[in-house]
């Protein structure tokens, strides 16, 4: 049995060492490592043999998408336009907000709308804002949009305080702005001087006509030197050379003095101008006496 088995099995092909059978040996060997090494390539081919078979068209997908990528682009393009449209309407109203005194609201609205240049959303309201801040009697101004076609202004106009020169007024802040028909104001006081010390101007005034109140007495006009000296003008027409330091201690020394011994003259009308730049002291210069004939034939 053992035997029947040896015998069964077929023994390996024995190289042959010489001849043409030894050549052609090796020849079939080299094919056949020529076929294992093409196995790959033969296996790439068919795999792009099998692709192809399943999905000839395969390049169609990414145009596929770029075309509705496209579509989905034109559509959201149209409908931007379409709203954009609807939103940029004329204007219908302007709501102001706030109190005006010396401001005309119809002039003001009818120029707002001309100054938009366009709808509702198109309009560059900062040119709007601008433009009305152009007015010297609009301290401050708000411009916002109110759909559906409604301009919204929120002003608020000048308050004078000082008159500011022969044609210009003064804030509360101490900014000039320069309106028509100052006449109307000629009831505030007058503050004249460098135009760039304006607001230290109105913070002096302040606390100079506070002293002189305490006193019975009203600062009418002050006025500032190039040089930095400072004048006084009274109520009672009476003019105060205050000079460039220690404004506060000369001018307490000259209400204790004016309340002492100088306020019935003052009253009288005697008194002209006053000098308190001295130390220990105060020069007055004493109006005309009006003689008796003068005033009888007055």
């Amino acid at each position: 049995m053992l035997k029947k088995l040896l015998s069964s099995e077929q023994p390996e092909a024995e190289q042959p060492r010489r001849g043409a059978s030894a050549t052609a040996y090796k020849r079939a060997e080299k094919s056949k490592a020529a076929a294992k090494e093409s196995d790959p390539a033969r296996i790439e081919l068919a795999w792009m043999q099998k692709l192809k078979g399943i999905d000839g068209d395969w390049w169609l997908k990414p145009a596929t998408i770029l075309t509705a990528l496209a579509v989905f682009v034109a559509l959201a393009d149209y409908s931007y336009s379409v709203m954009y449209n609807w939103l940029d309407k004329p204007v219908e109203q302007v709501v102001f907000e706030g109190q005006t005194r010396h401001l005309d609201r119809h002039q003001l609205a009818a120029s707002s709308v001309a100054l938009m240049n366009g709808g509702l959303l198109s309009a560059d309201l900062e040119a709007v804002k601008e433009g009305i801040q152009a007015n010297p009697w609009v301290y401050q101004v708000g411009v916002t949009r109110r759909w559906p076609a409604a301009l919204y202004l929120q002003v608020t106009e000048e308050v004078p305080v000082a008159r500011w020169g022969s044609d210009g007024l003064l804030n509360h802040e101490g900014d000039i702005f320069w309106p028509e028909q100052l006449s109307r104001y000629s009831g505030l006081p007058l503050l004249t001087g460098p135009s760039g010390n304006t607001a230290m101007m109105m913070s002096e005034y302040y606390d100079l006509n506070q002293m002189l109140r305490n006193a019975g007495l009203q600062l009418v006009e002050l006025k500032l030197e190039a040089r930095g000296a400072w004048t006084l003008i009274l109520d009672n027409d009476i003019r105060i050379i205050v000079g460039r330091d220690q404004v506060v201690a000369r001018l307490e020394r000259f209400l204790k003095i004016y309340t002492q011994r100088l306020q019935a003259e003052a009253k009288a009308g005697r008194i002209e101008q006053i000098d308190i730049r001295y130390n220990n002291g105060i020069a007055v210069k004493w109006r005309p006496q009006v003689s008796t004939e003068e005033q009888q034939k007055g």
